[in-house]
């Protein structure tokens, strides 16, 4: 069945999300099934959603650091019906098995549901034909590598052992915080490599080894990630699925944040912007 998560963010920006099978996560992680990467006031993966016939199955995580509220009563787990306001901090939440309200009445339709009906797909024949603010489906350049080359060790001797301990040290708190920030975790593996690489010249040979492996971890662990998210996004916009792509092309961004001035992420943070601009304009539409 089909189900969407609506977010209002505090600063008024508000953005929608498809329930992907037959349960996902919600969370801070950017892979979470339903990433809000930049909400602090969810748990990496704060919450369990899964649509049934008569509402939406809710568990909270019992570590989440945000108490979920439903009128002002505090959530842990039930199936709450559709359309659903479920609170966390200054972030509200909505659960819903319908793309628009539907208002059953006699005469012509909702004002509502033609403004939807006309605007939207107008809106978004401007951001996709519009010659002064067009931008191609196909990215027209390849994704970028991840992570820089390593490079080799600029110390010496007992110098490029301690090198190789602060950035050992820096890279496992940086690793840490990845759920948290994309780029502490691209950060991190950049200094797993200098560490590796100073442990290697200043004699520490085990120390290099134990380092590599946990560079090689984290390095497969974010580009499975960064693959997934391609997939998805080319998936998404492949089948006209704009409110499934935006996650996606938002997590990405994060991701390549570093690689500014490389044509795939000029085109994926104007991608972005676009996206955003016609959930705002479908969700306005709706209220």
């Amino acid at each position: 069945m089909d189900a969407w998560v609506e977010v209002y963010r505090p600063d008024g920006t508000s953005e929608r999300h498809r329930i992907e099978g037959e349960q996902a996560t919600l969370g801070r992680s950017p892979t979470a099934g339903i990433p809000l990467v930049n909400s602090e006031e969810l748990s990496p993966e704060h919450m369990l959603l899964a649509p049934r016939p008569d509402g939406c199955w809710v568990a909270v995580a019992e570590a989440a650091i945000g108490t979920a509220k439903v009128k002002g009563k505090v959530l842990t787990a039930a199936v709450v019906p559709w359309g659903t306001e479920i609170q966390v901090g200054n972030t509200k939440l909505r659960v819903t098995d319908k793309l628009t309200p539907i208002k059953k009445g006699k005469g012509v339709g909702s004002p509502v549901m033609i403004l939807l009906f006309v605007l939207l797909p107008l809106v978004g024949w401007m951001l996709l034909s519009d010659p002064e603010a067009d931008f191609p489906i196909d990215p027209g350049a390849p994704p970028p590598e991840l992570f820089d080359e390593p490079t080799a060790c600029a110390e010496t001797g007992d110098a490029a052992v301690t090198v190789a301990r602060d950035a050992a040290e820096a890279g496992s708190h940086k690793a840490e915080r990845y759920p948290f920030d994309a780029q502490d975790g691209v950060e991190a593996v950049g200094l797993y490599a200098t560490a590796q690489a100073c442990y290697e010249t200043g004699g520490r040979r085990a120390d290099s080894v134990r380092i590599r492996r946990d560079r090689e971890a984290l390095a497969r662990r974010l580009e499975e990630d960064y693959h997934t998210h391609r997939l998805r996004l080319e998936r998404a916009l492949a089948f006209e699925r704009f409110d499934d792509a935006l996650p996606e092309a938002r997590a990405l961004n994060a991701l390549l944040e570093h690689r500014q001035g490389d044509d795939y992420v000029t085109w994926l943070t104007l991608l972005e912007r676009r996206l955003q601009l016609m959930m705002d304009q479908a969700l306005r539409a709706e209220e």
